[in-house]
């Protein structure tokens, strides 16, 4: 019994300071709200007001950690502790979704006619790389899995299409069916998976990059959420400090004292019953 009180204290010791570490899904709610959706139950964290009308994507840059907000025509970084925008610039083209490759350069795509451009994430200056060749249809969000872009458009019927980031030129998967069908955002993660929110439900779902069938994972229980991105939360609180050798010294002592006492207890109830 001593030796598993002991074990135990120490164990306790030795989970201090660990977090748990897990990937963060950002989106827009509302086009004026940003916050988290959790993966795994599909439920949102509001974390405030971005104060820009609009704001209907968000993104963040893998090589710095930075979450980016798009807004009109307008992009800005995200205070991930209060939602807030800061503005950058103006790309002077009406944009939802955005999104980063893993060198860090910033990719938008225009709401309608889906032309595809590099954005100057400390400019807002855009550059055309070419248009997708499907008119008539609303492009809401954009997202890379490993080096293939991929993107959700239209209106009613959302589909999946791949982006050729050369040409700009857009290539059907399939129209997006299941348990989330209104996509309006869209992130990988870094295992492939492809997390999916439906606007008009406020449902998060998994979708299958291959076929575009959506599987449910919860209710957001946040109105309208739209634009998506698998990042990192804000920056956690410091982790308690490591005892240093005369704290590991109390610690021992403690744990000796502990089972000292539990000893000494057990010994007394054993005299008591007999």
């Amino acid at each position: 019994m001593y030796y598993k009180v002991f074990a135990l204290l120490v164990l306790a010791v030795f989970s201090l300071g660990q977090p748990v570490m897990a990937a963060t899904y950002w989106s827009t709610f509302n086009g004026a709200s940003i916050g988290t959706i959790d993966t795994s139950s599909g439920v949102a964290t509001i974390v405030g007001p971005s104060g820009q009308a609009g704001t209907y994507g968000v993104a963040e840059d893998p090589t710095t950690n930075i979450l980016y907000a798009s807004f009109g025509s307008s992009i800005g970084t995200v205070n991930k502790t209060t939602g807030a925008v800061t503005v950058i610039g103006n790309t002077t083209h009406a944009i939802y979704g955005i999104t980063f490759d893993s060198s860090g350069q910033m990719w938008a795509v225009a709401v309608s006619g889906g032309a595809l451009y590099m954005v100057n994430k400390a400019t807002a200056v855009a550059t055309l790389v070419g248009t997708a060749g499907v008119p008539g249809i609303a492009w809401m969000d954009i997202g890379f899995n490993g080096a293939t872009l991929y993107g959700v458009a239209g209106d009613p019927l959302v589909t999946l299409y791949t982006i050729n980031t050369t040409t700009g030129a857009a290539t059907a998967v399939a129209t997006v069916t299941g348990a989330c069908t209104d996509v309006m955002g869209i992130g990988f993660g870094s295992d492939g998976t492809l997390y999916a929110s439906d606007y008009t439900s406020a449902k998060f779902c998994t979708m299958n990059p291959a076929t575009a069938v959506t599987t449910l994972i919860g209710a957001i229980g946040a109105a309208f959420p739209h634009g998506g991105d698998i990042g990192t939360p804000a920056a956690p609180a410091p982790p308690p400090p490591v005892p240093t050798l005369s704290g590991w010294a109390e610690l021992v002592l403690a744990g000796l004292l502990l089972i000292g006492g539990c000893a000494s207890l057990y010994r007394h109830k054993t005299r008591k019953a007999a």
